[in-house]
């Protein structure tokens, strides 16, 4: 009986996990409107609209998230693996330090330029746009501004681009 529970409690919670990690964005579903935000830096601005006609793929990230700052490394070698590719990759890091976050991005050679800070009004707007609460992740925005996949793996982002 106590094994019955225990094997029963597992299945549970192998299903729960398993339906967390696949909608982990909670607010939007592929085929949705990715939801627009705008960033400013010193240098540069990015407005999610204003990447319309191409593919973006944003990847959500946080120093403290080892998930998270992997993926942001992986997406990186991809697209130096393939500069010429029609993707954009974009960073967006919730790091509370700014500097932080900057030390981070020299340190993991990540391309500044694609990298950018959200903080206060436009962090929370983010998060919950994209229902980032229960953790970072990656979403591809196709040309027309809708989502085309969360967490797409190199094999998934060679498929869409080969053809290309």
């Amino acid at each position: 009986m106590k094994k019955t529970l225990i094997i029963a409690a597992l299945i549970v919670g192998l299903i729960l996990f398993a339906g967390e990690s696949i909608h982990f964005l909670g607010r939007t579903y592929v085929g949705d409107k990715a939801p627009s935000f705008v960033l400013p830096k010193v240098d540069s601005t990015v407005v999610l609209d204003n990447l319309k006609g191409e593919y973006t793929l944003i990847n959500f990230w946080n120093s403290t998230d080892a998930v998270s700052r992997r993926e942001a490394n992986r997406y990186r070698a991809w697209k130096r693996r393939y500069p010429q590719s029609p993707l954009v990759v974009i960073g967006v890091n919730f790091d509370e330090s700014e500097a932080l976050f900057h030390e981070i991005v020299r340190l993991d050679s990540l391309e500044p330029a694609k990298q950018f800070h959200a903080a206060g009004d436009t962090a929370r707007a983010i998060i919950k746009n994209y229902g980032l609460g229960r953790g970072y992740g990656a979403v591809l925005v196709n040309p027309d501004g809708k989502v085309s996949a969360y967490n797409p793996s190199d094999k998934q982002l060679d498929a869409i681009f080969a053809k290309r």
